[in-house]
């Protein structure tokens, strides 16, 4: 369970970090952004400051992983969405530079890995020994 609780705060850390990072800087530490208008910067901020709260729900199941299910699989699901959002992106504005590639295959692989993760613990729990 530990390693379980590790992963998810490391992870809490980068989401309240990038998204405190995309509040306070917009899209200016994006690879190749030459400078959005001002209703893209306000979207853009807007929804950095919406991606804090996922960070800060991390943060506040890390001690009891196991009794925050439904926590965790919102979070995933908002990640997952988030990602599948991304590949619109792709098909809609053509494809973008390497660092959000990789994010984009991640969004979609982590949530699943997460919520199966912390499942088999919870299940692990209800066991009796040696079954």
């Amino acid at each position: 369970m530990r390693a379980l609780q590790t992963l998810i705060a490391v992870l809490a850390l980068v989401v309240v970090d990038t998204g405190a990072m995309d509040v306070a800087l917009g899209t200016a530490p994006l690879p190749g952004d030459t400078g959005v208008g001002t209703n893209v910067d306000g979207d853009y901020r807007f929804f950095a400051g919406v991606w804090l709260g996922p960070g800060i729900a991390l943060f506040a199941i890390v001690p009891r992983v196991l009794e925050h299910t439904a926590v965790l699989r919102a979070v995933g699901g908002a990640v997952l969405l988030g990602g599948l959002a991304r590949t619109v992106s792709v098909a809609a504005a053509g494809t973008p530079a390497p660092f959000i590639l990789g994010l984009l295959a991640l969004e979609p692989a982590a949530p699943p890995v997460l919520v199966l993760w912390q499942r088999g613990l919870v299940e692990g729990v209800g066991r009796a020994p040696g079954t």
